[in-house]
């Protein structure tokens, strides 16, 4: 106990001496703007029949080991008006499955990560990325082969990709002029070929005038002083008054045009009133850029409106039901397990199998002791 103290005294000092600071961002390609208590504005109800439509995926890794991982992906959207869940009218599945095999090797001196993708239903197919998309350079890609790690990563990147790709789709055939789009994390792209189906999805967008919105769950941006952006602007609107229920404050920052891989003015919102904390909020540059402080308060306020679940109050209810749909459950992962490793064995490969599980498994026994 008296080193639990201890640490608890550190970090309380610690916390207590730092400013809040400007928003920092260790890259060139983004002009932040320094924190301005004006910058805080008032959210009110705003009764619209615009439909929010709301993206998101998850995946588990069915079959472990150092150099290879097979994962079971999953895509889900929906769609609600007036916060009441709509039909989907073109037929789009509202939930896609597949399985992915990423695998790692050696070519020409650098080492290659390579993924296959089987849609659990053929239907599902259309909504898949192209594999040679899926083919990186952990050179390039900036990841660190041969470590779990690295091979985390680079097995996300399917399901990243197929939620582009069915956002899309949704766009094309479920949305229409002011809709909104609401992904689940930041608008930024994370691997060396993602940018392509961003690319996509924008041009559909700008196409239908459908605003595409990104909104994080969790927010490592900091300050200058190294504190948590969203905590400063949390305490700068306490420290100045602002009394508002709900609010949105920005622009925290807009990307520059010469950063491909980041398209958006981010701002910070907190949605409801009992909301545990701000989010971190990003809207689509080029759309953002086209809108007037107006528009972006009347888009702001229809989200609010969609966030007043009891359980999460302040987070759009469309991305807690995204969330739940989209996944993947451990109770879940044990009937496509044990149906792979009986197809395994019955190739006669599972001894073969079975020690890569093992060299990769021993930690998780040990949490299980």
């Amino acid at each position: 106990m008296k080193s639990i103290k201890e640490i608890a005294e550190i970090l309380s000092l610690d916390l207590s001496e730092r400013e809040l600071g400007n928003p920092y961002f260790n890259d060139s390609d983004y002009r932040s703007c320094p924190l301005n208590k004006e910058y805080f504005h008032e959210i009110n109800s705003n009764k619209s029949d615009r439909k929010i439509a709301f993206v998101d995926g998850g995946n588990q890794e069915l079959l472990p080991s150092p150099v290879y991982s097979v994962q079971l992906n999953r895509v889900y959207f929906s769609i609600f008006k007036n916060n009441k869940r709509q039909t989907i009218q073109s037929g789009i599945p509202q939930r896609i499955e597949f399985l992915s095999y990423t695998s790692s090797k050696f070519k020409d001196g650098d080492i290659i990560f390579q993924t296959k993708i089987r849609p659990v239903k053929d239907k599902f197919s259309e909504f898949l990325p192209d594999e040679i998309d899926l083919q990186v350079n952990a050179r390039e890609e900036k990841v660190e082969a041969g470590t779990q790690v690295g091979m985390d990563r680079m097995a996300s990147m399917a399901r990243r990709f197929a939620e582009w790709k069915i956002t899309e789709q949704v766009i094309d055939l479920e949305l229409e002029s002011d809709d909104i789009i609401i992904r689940d994390g930041s608008l930024q792209t994370g691997h060396q070929n993602e940018y392509k189906y961003v690319e996509d999805v924008f041009r559909k967008a700008m196409e239908k005038d459908v605003i595409i919105t990104g909104l994080s769950k969790t927010c490592r941006l900091t300050t200058d002083t190294q504190v948590s952006l969203i905590d400063s602007i949390q305490r700068l609107a306490e420290e100045s008054g602002v009394k508002y229920d709900k609010w949105c404050y920005g622009p925290v920052a807009w990307s520059k045009e010469a950063n491909r891989e980041h398209k958006a003015m981010i701002m910070v919102v907190k949605l409801n009133k009992h909301a545990h904390t701000a989010f971190r909020f990003e809207i689509f540059k080029e759309q953002a850029k086209n809108m007037d402080d107006k528009e972006i308060y009347e888009l702001i306020a229809c989200i609010a409106d969609n966030s007043r679940d009891i359980k999460v109050p302040g987070y759009p209810y469309g991305l807690i039901d995204a969330d739940l749909w989209a996944r993947v459950k451990n109770e879940e992962m044990e009937g496509y397990k044990t149906k792979l490793y009986s197809e395994l064995s019955r190739m006669g490969i599972w001894t073969q199998v079975n020690p890569l599980i093992k060299i990769v498994n021993t930690h998780e026994k040990l949490d299980g002791q």
